[in-house]
């Protein structure tokens, strides 16, 4: 019986992972570096991603700004631009 409970969990984990892997999604992060190639460096909630392109929009990416970040299926990266701050 525990055999097939290590099994089922070993399954459920592979699948959850295979689905959070294969959608959309959107995400906040931090800026951590900006360069002049339309790429900056960011830091979000699982971890760090170097070289993101920016829209033509986020004209003016600086360090510490709170931004809004695309992701795909493809495992690309897309900074919408920055949040306003209050």
């Amino acid at each position: 019986m525990v055999r097939r409970t290590r099994t089922a969990d070993a399954f459920t984990r592979v699948a959850q992972k295979s689905v959070q892997q294969d959608t959309a999604s959107w995400r906040l992060a931090t800026v951590t570096a900006t360069y002049t190639d339309g790429t900056i460096d960011i830091s979000t909630a699982h971890g760090p991603v170097a070289k993101v392109r920016r829209m033509k929009s986020y004209t003016s990416p600086a360090v510490n700004d709170l931004v809004v970040v695309l992701t795909n299926a493809d495992g690309n990266w897309v900074v919408v631009g920055a949040l306003a701050t209050s």
